[in-house]
């Protein structure tokens, strides 16, 4: 199955070892750090669940079968939260080209660590505000009465 991080109203920024993912849809933003940040860093350059689990497991000198389940696991509770989709498209061919120009390895120190992403909607009103038609005669924002 083929996996695209190229979902709408979805951005993504690496910081350093983390990544910030932003919904500008329902508002929730997202911290995923370490191996968390690694597969997304995978999944961004078209490798498959399979692929990361080994490039995991050789970087932190795991269980492969372990880890991979462990990687599945992550994929499909970030699957159901919206943050990565199917892709109907066979990217694998444009993968290989992809991979000789931005190879993808693992950046991750000692035992490998079950993937986890926090999520966070405290700032849910300021991620959905949009600045050029909520403004008004008073300024921006304009709010509503509640």
């Amino acid at each position: 199955m083929a996996l695209t991080t190229t979902v709408p109203l979805l951005i993504s920024q690496q910081f350093d070892s983390e990544v910030v993912l932003a919904n500008y849809q329902n508002g929730v933003y997202y911290n995923l750090d370490g191996s968390a940040a690694q597969i997304w860093l995978g999944l961004k350059v078209n490798r498959t669940v399979e692929e990361i689990g080994r490039a995991l497991a050789a970087t932190t000198g795991g269980d492969v079968t372990s880890i991979t389940q462990q990687v599945q696991a992550f994929v499909d509770s970030m699957l159901a939260e919206g943050l990565i989709a199917n892709d109907a498209a066979d990217v694998r061919s444009e993968a290989s080209i992809e991979t000789s120009i931005n190879p993808w390895t693992p950046v991750l120190s000692g035992a490998f660590v079950a993937p986890e992403f926090q999520r966070f909607d405290n700032l849910r009103e300021l991620l959905l505000m949009d600045p050029v038609h909520d403004a008004g005669e008073e300024g921006w924002p304009l709010r509503e009465n509640q």
